[in-house]
């Protein structure tokens, strides 16, 4: 049988716990005898805190900032390659050490004959098959042209930091350019005393010319410098096309030679596109 009242000893010892209690609370008010203890709880749980945060928490807010960093340099580093392209073929073309252009005078009459600040429209390569233009006969690319106004660039020279790629052929929505070296192809091209209609080989970087040594009795030289004539109104004058790689002889007439092209379609992927007269 349990007993309902306490005993006197359970008294005495629930008195004793309250005397105690009472006196440490003395203490603590009148002299703050525990604060060392109070500060160093805190101390522990701040720092306990802390630990947890930075082990569980944090690792995945860094992740998320990191990637959200990476996307915004991304688009960054975009914005600044397209800005750079632009510029970079400006002051190339510009360049009084560029030997884009013949000299000075054919800088000035540039851009005279385009009538606008600017000599370009920037344009994005879309498309380009690389495997076909290394292996085939066919060359093309398809490019988008940032342009805002209404204008029909049929026709239209396509130039990149090194010289002329082609003529733009087809222009809806998609710009498709005819290479220099596309067998369709036909370009007139001069060097002192000697002009030919230069055709695309279907080579990489290569366009061919054959002439008469009866009409052109000055002899052909390897490294010799092609420009453009002008002639035909798709490309302006006095542009830097290429140099004499290789001389073949057909008969006591007739000569034969390739010409290295001084601009890669391969290289970079903005270029320019000059507005048609």
């Amino acid at each position: 049988m349990s007993r309902v009242a306490p005993t006197s000893g359970s008294k005495a010892l629930y008195f004793l716990c309250i005397t105690l209690s009472a006196f440490l609370l003395y203490l603590d008010i009148n002299y703050k005898s525990f604060e060392r203890a109070k500060n160093l709880y805190k101390s522990f749980t701040i720092s306990s805190s802390y630990l947890i945060k930075r082990i569980t928490l944090d690792p995945f807010s860094y992740i998320f900032e990191i990637s959200k960093e990476k996307s915004k340099l991304i688009e960054e580093n975009k914005k600044l390659k397209q800005e750079l392209d632009n510029s970079y073929i400006t002051n190339f073309i510009l360049s009084r050490d560029s030997k884009f252009f013949k000299d000075d005078e054919a800088i000035k009459k540039f851009l005279d004959l385009n009538k606008i600040n600017k000599p370009f429209y920037l344009a994005k390569i879309n498309s380009f098959d690389v495997e076909k233009y290394l292996c085939c006969s066919q060359h093309r690319m398809f490019v988008n042209i940032f342009n805002s106004k209404d204008v029909d660039f049929i026709g239209s020279t396509v130039i990149n930091d090194q010289g002329i790629l082609g003529q733009i052929i087809y222009d809806k929505f998609i710009a498709e350019i005819l290479l220099l070296t596309d067998v369709s192809h036909v370009m007139p091209i001069i060097s002192n005393n000697h002009f030919c209609n230069a055709r695309g080989s279907g080579r990489p970087g290569v366009i061919t010319c054959n002439y008469s040594k009866l009409i052109w009795p000055d002899p052909i030289e390897i490294g010799q410098e092609f420009f453009s004539s002008g002639m035909g109104g798709i490309y302006p004058s006095n542009i830097l096309i290429g140099y004499v790689s290789s001389i073949n002889t057909i008969d006591d007439a007739n000569i034969h030679f390739d010409i290295d092209l001084v601009a890669n379609p391969l290289k970079g992927s903005f270029i320019g596109v000059l507005e048609t007269l």
